[in-house]
């Protein structure tokens, strides 16, 4: 699954998808907020207590929020148009992340010569997948890397297209990324270096602001990221833009129990489970669309043991994907620490 081509030109309502998610040939959300962080800390959560949490991504979507399960805490929020590509911390890969919450897509080239790359025309755009595995990455490894690749950058919440830029990797090695960047005749050429840093999974840079950023928290810091992202359908091909919660790459891992009672979970069921590292494996599915009542309805028997870096387990399952106004976008979740 290295490279995924999908065929955007395909506008089907698909019956396996909400009426709300959007074809990525069609624009995002809208709005906007401002960042904030907050410390994580030490784990505080008591064995066998019940925990009613909640966290608010925007009517629009427009906010990305961090959550630790440890602490009950929001480790930090920002604006998912805060960056654009997301580069990998890990010592031995230098992996490169589109910013999939805002529909972004990368066409490869087969020239090396930057000056050269005036078009897309003719280009096939890619998604990030929504799996996060790294055979299955848009971009994907770079350390060899050296085409020149066009990103098309995606949407605003306001429904506004962001724009292309083409991309350079002229190095990646010794722990630092070295690109080029500029529009596709050429204006506003820029060159940048990113350096890992080892306590995040990744650091990310922003083609708006021309500069690195840390998005992520440190990843021990936390265990899920409640956003929106790209999830892509096999049959037709077709990329939507979903609203789910994402684990924490770092450790992390998650089991599905859809046929025992949340109550009635125990340490002992959860250690009989199969987990995975997927970062949808908890996604977006705990919600679907309500065609005649025009109203999201959350499926509360699709229980999710999670694992944490930290080594806690912990079950959890979906309440409301509604606020106390009834606006949407404020997901509402019960767990215990197991």
């Amino acid at each position: 699954m290295k490279k995924l081509f999908l065929f955007t030109a395909i506008i089907l309502f698909m019956a396996a998808c909400e009426k709300e998610e959007i074809a990525l040939d069609s624009p995002l959300g809208s709005n906007s907020t401002t960042p904030m962080d907050t410390s994580s800390g030490e784990s505080v959560i008591q064995k066998g207590v019940l925990i009613s949490s909640s966290v608010n991504i925007g009517e629009d979507y427009s906010k990305q929020v961090w959550f630790d399960l440890g602490t009950n805490a929001i480790v930090k929020i920002n604006l998912r148009t805060d960056w654009d590509l997301a580069f990998d911390c890990s010592i031995n890969h230098n992996l490169l992340y589109l910013n999939s919450a805002l529909g972004a897509s990368v066409a490869f080239t087969n020239e090396t010569d930057f000056d050269k790359v005036t078009s897309d025309a003719g280009l096939t755009y890619t998604y990030e997948h929504h799996s996060g595995r790294k055979d299955s990455m848009a971009i994907g490894e770079v350390s060899n890397l050296r085409n020149v690749l066009i990103l098309n950058r995606g949407y605003t919440p306001s429904n506004d297209e962001i724009g292309k830029l083409k991309i350079q990797i002229t190095s990646a090695e010794n722990g630092e990324y070295h690109i080029t960047y500029a529009k596709l005749d050429g204006s506003n050429q820029q060159t940048a270096v990113i350096s890992k840093s080892p306590q995040y999974n990744k650091v990310a840079y922003s083609f708006t602001t021309n500069e690195v950023l840390q998005i992520e928290p440190p990843k021990t810091d936390y265990d899920l990221c409640f956003t929106q992202y790209t999830f892509i359908y096999t049959v037709p091909p077709q990329a939507y833009s979903v609203n789910g919660a994402l684990i924490n790459s770092y450790n992390t891992e998650v089991a599905k129990e859809f046929q025992k009672d949340f109550s009635k979970i125990t340490k002992d069921d959860a250690q009989n489970l199969f987990y995975s590292n997927i970062a949808d494996v908890i996604g977006h599915h705990w919600k679907d669309f309500n065609l005649q009542n025009d109203v999201y309805q959350i499926y509360t028997n699709q229980n999710y043991l999670i694992k944490d870096a930290a080594g806690n387990l912990f079950k959890l399952h979906f309440l409301d994907f509604y606020d106390e106004n009834g606006v949407k976008g404020a997901p509402s979740f019960e767990y215990v620490r197991l």
